[in-house]
C-alpha cells in the first residue's frame, strides 16, 4: 500500500472514531448554535494559525450559514510571519481583546474556540473571557493530546477545562499520520481535515435543528451558480429559478455592520 493510501486510511479511521464517539457533543454544540441563530445571534469561531483556517473555511462561503463568522486577526491568522506566530499566540491579553472588540453578546451569541492542543494562551484567554461574560462556549480540540502537555496558561487550564461543550477531534499524538521507512518523523497532518469535518457537520446539524423549530436558516448559495445556464440549473431542482446573487447580497447587507470582518 502506497503512502497516500495509508494516509487516506488513517484519516478515515480518525473521522470514524469521531463519528462513533462525539455524536452527543456535536448535538449539544449544534443546539447551542441553533439557539443563538433563533435569537438572531452570531456563531463566532476563533483559533490561531491553522486552527483559524477551520473557522475561515466556513465563513462567507457556499453552503454555510450567514450568521457564522471567523474572528480573523491578521497577526495570528496563519498567513503572515509564520515563524513568529508561535510567539504571538503565547501572549496574554490578545484573546481578551478579540472577544471584547467584536462585542460578543452573551444574550444571543455563541463562541467556538478551536485548538488541537487546547493549550495556546491566546485561545485560552479568549475562552476565559467568554466564560467571564457568560457567552456559551464550544471547543474543538484533541483531549488525549492535550492531556500529554504541560499547561502553558497561568490559570492552569486548557480549552477542554473551560468550554460548555467539548468536541474531541481524536487527533493522533503529534498530529501526524504516516510513518515512512527511512524517515524518523511521521508525515501527513491530521487535525485540520478532521476539525473541518466536525465544524461543517456541526453547522449542518444546527440548520436542521433550526428548521425543526420552525425557522429557516440563512445559507449562502455558491456564487458560481449565477454563471450556470437556466437549462443546467433546471437539472437540479433546488437551483432552478434561483437568483444566487440577489440572495447572497441580501445576506451580506443584513450582517455587514454586525460582523466586523465581513
Amino acid at each position: 500500500m502506497r503512502a497516500w493510501e495509508r494516509y487516506f486510511d488513517t484519516i478515515d479511521s480518525v473521522v470514524a472514531e469521531v463519528r462513533n464517539t462525539q455524536g452527543d457533543n456535536i448535538m449539544k454544540a449544534a443546539e447551542l448554535c441553533a439557539e443563538a441563530t433563533l435569537k438572531g445571534g452570531i456563531i463566532y469561531a476563533f483559533g490561531c494559525w491553522h486552527s483559524l483556517l477551520v473557522a475561515a473555511e466556513n465563513f462567507y462561503r457556499a453552503a454555510s450559514p450567514a450568521n457564522f463568522a471567523a474572528l480573523a486577526v491578521q497577526s495570528i491568522n496563519g498567513t503572515l510571519e509564520l515563524s513568529n506566530e508561535g510567539n504571538l499566540e503565547s501572549c496574554y491579553g490578545i484573546g481578551n481583546s478579540i472577544v471584547d472588540y467584536h462585542r460578543l453578546d452573551p444574550k444571543k451569541d455563541v463562541l467556538i474556540c478551536i485548538s488541537n492542543s487546547g493549550n495556546n494562551i491566546v485561545t485560552v484567554d479568549a475562552a476565559l473571557r467568554a466564560k467571564e461574560k457568560g457567552i456559551p462556549l464550544i471547543t474543538i480540540t484533541s483531549v488525549d493530546y492535550g492531556n500529554t502537555m504541560i499547561t502553558k496558561h497561568q490559570s492552569g487550564k486548557k480549552l477542554k477545562d473551560i468550554a460548555d461543550v467539548v468536541i474531541d477531534n481524536k487527533c493522533l499524538i503529534g498530529d501526524a499520520a504516516v510513518a515512512l521507512d527511512g524517515l524518523n518523523v511521521k508525515t501527513g497532518p491530521v487535525s485540520g481535515i478532521v476539525m473541518n469535518y466536525i465544524m461543517s457537520s456541526l453547522l449542518v446539524e444546527m440548520s436542521e435543528i433550526v428548521l425543526e423549530k420552525g425557522a429557516i436558516p440563512e445559507i449562502y448559495y455558491n456564487g458560481h451558480v449565477k454563471a450556470m445556464s437556466e437549462e443546467a440549473k433546471a437539472e437540479f431542482a433546488w437551483l432552478s429559478g434561483v437568483d444566487p446573487q440577489k440572495h447572497n447580497d441580501a445576506l451580506v447587507e443584513k450582517y455587514f455592520y454586525r460582523i466586523k470582518s465581513l
